[in-house]
């Protein structure tokens, strides 16, 4: 068994994430050696603890990495982990980077100029424009479009970038042999035939559900420099996404739309918030360009697959632009009245239970769950295997 191997077998068990293997491994030197840790070693990794020790120690057994790698091999799909050459570095830095990332398609774009374009799944005929327009001034401009396939903005992003004859990359909420939708297969066929790439952190045979779609978000924005939304409501899993991203320092952009449009009112609040207004394809250039670890990193033309001669001579895309702006840029995460209650208790007593927090903030405790999880999803706070809650080691300098 490979390192790499290692890693496939820890990312079969759902109950383990990113930030679980990452402590584990610096206990035990190496995914190997965590694989073949027993239940005593397990629960003294952070994370695991004795309830879920005996558990984690039983799938971890059973994990079958081989039938993985088989079935990726007879499928034409690339698995990379954290210790093969083709892993982006991009995700190396975020929370809870994947253990495994299924490709489908050239695990290379992943490591290219990117940007990402998200929004609801119900757009306007304007919010189809916009996302086709962008997605394809962007192409051209050297960059490779990531969305996640979805219906609506997802998938006319994709649409777009397909339309210049350049690349761009899927990432989807569930395993590539569990395609989600399913009326989107052609669509990702088609990305792959054009040099990119559907990705995946699942295992094959795990269906979507209502935790893989939030959690693939993370790694749409970790992929990416920076994020444009195009037009989402109030509860959309767009505004996740721009959490993710406020949170691994990236620039968060969104386009315009009318007051009175319900699909406006998310890129409005994100404009409240401090994210950037583009009204053009040029906007995002700017904004990419203006960040300090890319300034001076213009993008050129991304490879195309129906090109000219004289855009065959054009220069390759600088590579500068995948890299994350450093930590002190990182904008501030926003926070409702009640949810700053919540942090500022943690930060005053440190470990504390659901029912403490509802009596220590005087928030009814049906609320503080709710609260909770959207805290977790900002990575502001972290809940322990014995139910208890703290503040997550970012938010302590975030907020």
């Amino acid at each position: 068994m490979t390192e790499s191997d290692a890693y496939v077998a820890l990312n079969l068990v759902p109950s383990l994430g990113g930030a679980t293997v990452r402590a584990g491994i610096e206990r035990f030197g190496s995914a190997t050696a965590m694989l073949s840790a027993g239940e005593r070693e397990l629960s003294l990794v952070r994370g695991i603890g004795r309830v879920r020790a005996a558990e984690i120690a039983s799938a971890l057994s059973s994990a079958d990495w081989r039938a993985q790698r088989e079935r990726a091999a007879s499928s034409r799909v690339t698995i990379v982990t954290p210790v093969d050459p083709e892993y982006p570095e991009a995700l190396r830095s975020i929370h809870a980077p994947p253990l495994a990332l299924y490709v489908a398609g050239d695990p290379a774009c992943l490591s290219s100029p990117t940007v990402a374009m998200v929004g609801t799944r119900a757009p306007t005929l304007y919010g189809r424009e916009q996302a086709r327009n962008f997605a394809y001034r962007l192409a051209l401009s050297g960059l490779t479009v990531v969305s996640g396939l979805a219906r609506g903005i997802d998938t006319e992003a994709a649409e777009g970038a397909l339309r210049a004859k350049c690349r761009t990359i899927a990432v989807i909420g569930a395993a590539l042999d569990r395609l989600y939708p399913p009326e989107n297969r052609e669509l990702a066929r088609r990305i792959v035939a054009a040099g990119g790439a559907v990705v995946s952190e699942y295992p094959f045979g795990r269906s979507a559900d209502r935790q893989t779609f939030p959690m693939r978000n993370r790694i749409i924005s970790g992929l990416c420099p920076g994020v444009v939304c195009v037009e989402a409501g109030v509860t959309s899993g767009t505004l996740i996404t721009a959490d993710h991203a406020m949170e691994q320092g990236r620039a968060v952009m969104a386009i315009p739309g009318r007051v009175s449009d319900p699909s406006a009112l998310g890129c409005i609040k994100l404009l409240q918030q401090g994210a950037r207004l583009v009204a053009c394809p040029e906007d995002v250039l700017d904004e990419l360009s203006s960040l300090p670890a890319l300034r001076a990193a213009a993008p050129s033309p991304a490879p195309r697959f129906a090109t000219s001669n004289a855009q065959r001579q054009r220069p390759e895309p600088s590579r500068e632009l995948h890299a994350a702006p450093p930590a002190p840029q990182k904008p501030r995460p926003k926070l409702s009245p009640e949810e700053t209650k919540i942090i500022d208790c943690l930060k005053r007593d440190g470990t504390s239970t659901p029912d403490s927090i509802a009596i220590a903030t005087a928030l009814p405790a049906r609320v503080v769950g709710p609260l909770l999880l959207a805290l977790e999803m900002k990575c502001l706070v972290k809940r322990l295997p014995d139910g208890q809650c703290e503040l997550a080691r970012r938010a302590r300098e975030a907020v």
